[in-house]
C-alpha cells in the first residue's frame, strides 16, 4: 500500500503545483562546465552533466554540502551521520571509492579510504556552482572517476562584504558561519570560519564540525594567480558506524586540510594552468569512546600533487593537453588492549604519473566529436590507458542527441589492501577494477522548458568489495568477477520565470526518475558491504514558489527504493523571508513526516527542524 500512497501523492503534487522553481536538474544555456580540461557550455555537453547553481543552493532546505547532492538524480548520498558528519557518495550504482571529488579541479582523493573525501571545508555561501559528471571520467581525471566525478567551484567575491549565517534546531543542533571578502586593490581575498554541532539524535551521535577556508586571486596581464587553503576538524560519536549496529560506543575524529597554488595564463588562443597542491588527512578512531587504551587507530595520509593543464583553440577545434604527478603515503599507530604499536597500514606509499589529451572538433554545423585518452602509471600497478569518446548531434536549436563510450579504472585503497582487525581482513593481492561504460541520451532545452532522457550500461570487471565469510564472520576484500549495471534517467522541468514572466510568483517545477539494475555474475547468496546496496528506483520532485510578498517556500520530495530495503519517502521543506541579497530568515525541516529509515546500517534522524538567519553586509 505504501507504493500506491506514494503514486497518489506524486499525481496530486504534479497537478496541484504544476508551476514552480527550477530544480538542480535544470540549468541555463550560458553555464559552462569547468574542471581542469576543455571548458565547454553545458548546452554543448555530450554526456549527462548536471550543474547546480549558487541560486539553487541558496533556496534548498540544507545546512551542509552532502545534503545538496541528495537532490541530484542518479547520485546516492549515504550518511552515517547527519549534517555531513560522514557521508559516502556514489553515482549510478558506484561505490564511494568510485567517485572522484574535486575542489576547483583539485583532486581530493584520500589513499586510505574514500570515507574521507567528502570532508570539504568550503562554506556553502561561497560555492559558485557544483558540477556533477555522471559516467566514466577517467579519460579526463584519471583512475578515481570510475562512475563519475563532482567538482565544487568557488569564487572570490569582487566587493568588500561581511557574511553571517546562524541557525539552531532539534537535537541541540546549532551552527554558524562568519565570512569576510576583503579585496586590496586588485588582490581579492575571501576567508570564512564555521562551526556546526549537535547533542545527537540518539545515544553517542553528538558531533562538532569546525571549518576554515581561505581563497585569494591576483590578476596578471595574461590571467591570474590563485591560492586556496581549507581545514576541517570533525569530532563525532560513531554509534554503529562500522562493523555492526551493536557497537554503540565508537568514536572518531577526522582532520583534513588542502593547500593549492595555481596560475592561469591566456595568450592568444592558448591557455595554460600549472598547479601544485597538498592534501593531508588524520583519522583517529576509538572502538570504545571512554576507553582509548582498549582499541585505537590513528592514521595520517599525505598527498602531494603537481599538474599542468592547457588548451589551444584553432580552426580544427579545441585541443586539451595535461600532465600530472602525485605522491601518496600513509602512516599509522594503534593500540590493542593497552599495547601500542605501528599500524599494519604504516609506511605504505605510491607514486603516479599521468598524461592527458583530447580534441573537440566539429563536422559541419550540427555534429561534434571529442576523442581523448588518459595514460597513467602507478608505481605498484604499472601503466594503463583510459580511452574514450563523446559525440553529439544537434537536431535543431532545441534538441541535442549525444552519446559517449569510456573506459574506467580504479586501484584499491590502502585500507582495502592492508587493513586487519578482529572483524576485517584486507587483501594485498587485489587487482584494480576495470569497466567499459556506454551512454546515449537526448536533451531538449527551450525557453525555460527542459527535458533529458538517457540510458547507460557499465560492464565492470574485478570489482572490489568487502564480503562477509559466514564461517568465521570476517569481512574480507576480494575482486568480484563481474558487475553489470544499466540504468535509465528521465528529468523534466519548467522555469516559469523564463516561460511566462520573471515576476511570475511560482518559479518552476521539476521531477526526475532514475532506474538502476545491477547484477553480480557467478556469486550468489553473498553478503556485500557496498556494491549490492544501490538505489534501484529514485524519484526527486522539487517545487519553489512565492507564498506572498517576500515570503517564499521550497519543497523537496525524494522516493528511494534501495536494494534489500523497503522503499521510503523523505520530504524536506523550507519557508523563508528574503530581502534581496541583504538577509534571509528561514524555517526549515528535514524528514518532515518523521520517516524511519537506515543508511549504511545506521538509523537516520527523524524530523529535524531548524530556524536561522543569513546576513550579507556590503562595505563598499
Amino acid at each position: 500500500m505504501k507504493k500506491y500512497h506514494f503514486l497518489i501523492l506524486i499525481c496530486f503534487l504534479s497537478s496541484a503545483i504544476a508551476k514552480a522553481q527550477i530544480d538542480t536538474t535544470i540549468v541555463m544555456n550560458d553555464l559552462v562546465i569547468n574542471g581542469n580540461r576543455i571548458t565547454i557550455p553545458f548546452a554543448e555537453a555530450s554526456r549527462n552533466v548536471q550543474i547546480i547553481s549558487r541560486k539553487e543552493i541558496q533556496r534548498m532546505p540544507i545546512q551542509s554540502i552532502p545534503e545538496i547532492l541528495t537532490y541530484s538524480p542518479g547520485v546516492d548520498i549515504r550518511q552515517r551521520g547527519p549534517m555531513g558528519v560522514q557521508s559516502d557518495i556514489g553515482i549510478r550504482g558506484g561505490t564511494f571509492e568510485q567517485t572522484l571529488i574535486l575542489l576547483n579541479g583539485i583532486k581530493l582523493t584520500d589513499p586510505q579510504t574514500g570515507h574521507h573525501v567528502m570532508n570539504i571545508p568550503i562554506p556553502i555561501d561561497n560555492i559558485q556552482q557544483i558540477e556533477v559528471l555522471k559516467g566514466p571520467g577517467a579519460r579526463k581525471y584519471g583512475q578515481n572517476a570510475f562512475a563519475g566525478a563532482v567538482n565544487f567551484v568557488t569564487k572570490v567575491p569582487e566587493t568588500t562584504r561581511v557574511g553571517i549565517r546562524a541557525y539552531g534546531g532539534s537535537f541541540g543542533s546549532y551552527g554558524g558561519n562568519a565570512s569576510l571578502s576583503l579585496p586590496i586593490g586588485e588582490y581579492k581575498q575571501f576567508i570564512s570560519f564555521s562551526r556546526d554541532a549537535s547533542d545527537g539524535y540518539r545515544h553517542n551521535t553528538d558531533y562538532g564540525i569546525n571549518n576554515a577556508f581561505y581563497q585569494s586571486e591576483l590578476p596578471t596581464k595574461t590571467g591570474k594567480y590563485e591560492m586556496i587553503f581549507g581545514y576541517s576538524d570533525r569530532k563525532f560519536g560513531a554509534n554503529g558506524f562500522y562493523a555492526s549496529p551493536a557497537y554503540t560506543e565508537q568514536y572518531e575524529e577526522v582532520k583534513s586540510s588542502i593547500l593549492s597554488v595555481s596560475n592561469t595564463a591566456e595568450i592568444n588562443n592558448f591557455t595554460i594552468k600549472p598547479r601544485i597542491y597538498w592534501r593531508w588527512n588524520s583519522d583517529k578512531y576509538l572502538f570504545v569512546r571512554d576507553n582509548p587504551s582498549a582499541y585505537l587507530n590513528l592514521h595520517k595520509t599525505n598527498t602531494l600533487g603537481a599538474e599542468v593543464n592547457s588548451t589551444y583553440e584553432s580552426d580544427l577545434g579545441i585541443t586539451g593537453l595535461g600532465v600530472e604527478f602525485r605522491k601518496e603515503d600513509i602512516h599509522g599507530d594503534w593500540v590493542r588492549g593497552g599495547n601500542e604499536s605501528k599500524s599494519n597500514l604504516d609506511g605504505f606509499g605510491r607514486e603516479s604519473f599521468g598524461l592527458f589529451a583530447d580534441h573537440r572538433f566539429k563536422l559541419g554545423e550540427k555534429f561534434d566529436m571529442t576523442p581523448g585518452v588518459f595514460v597513467n602509471w602507478y608505481s605498484d600497478f604499472g601503466w594503463n590507458a583510459f580511452p574514450g569518446i563523446d559525440f553529439g548531434y544537434n537536431l535543431n536549436e532545441k534538441i541535442r542527441a549525444y552519446g559517449n563510450i569510456g573506459k574506467s579504472y580504479r586501484i584499491p585503497a590502502f585500507y582495502d589492501q592492508y587493513y586487519i582487525s578482529p572483524t576485517e581482513e584486507g587483501n594485498p593481492d587485489l587487482k584494480p577494477e576495470e569497466a567499459m561504460t556506454y551512454e546515449a541520451g537526448l536533451r531538449y532545452m527551450h525557453r525555460g522548458i527542459s527535458f533529458e532522457a538517457n540510458y547507460f550500461y557499465r560492464d565492470g570487471n574485478q570489482m572490489i568489495d568487502w564480503i562477509l565469510n559466514p564461517v568465521d564472520s570476517i569481512w574480507r576484500t576480494q575482486n568480484i568477477q563481474k558487475i553489470k549495471t544499466n540504468g535509465v534517467e528521465l528529468a523534466f522541468g519548467i522555469d516559469f520565470t523564463k516561460w511566462i514572466d520573471a515576476s511570475f510568483p511560482i518559479y518552476g517545477f521539476s521531477m526526475s526518475y532514475n532506474f538502476l539494475d545491477q547484477q553480480m555474475d557467478e556469486m550468489e547468496n553473498v553478503q556485500s558491504r557496498y556494491a549490492l546496496e544501490n538505489i534501484r528506483n529514485q524519484v526527486i520532485l522539487s517545487v519553489d514558489h512565492v507564498i506572498f510578498g517576500k515570503l517564499k517556500n521550497s519543497f523537496r520530495l525524494r522516493y528511494i527504493d534501495r536494494v534489500e530495503q523497503d522503499p521510503y519517502v523523505l520530504i524536506d521543506d523550507r519557508i523563508y523571508f528574503e530581502q534581496k541579497d541583504h538577509y534571509t530568515i528561514f524555517l526549515e525541516a528535514s524528514n518532515l513526516t518523521d520517516q524511519k529509515y537506515t543508511e549504511v546500517m545506521t538509523p537516520m534522524p527523524g524530523r529535524w527542524i531548524r530556524a536561522g538567519v543569513n546576513f550579507k553586509i556590503c562595505l563598499d
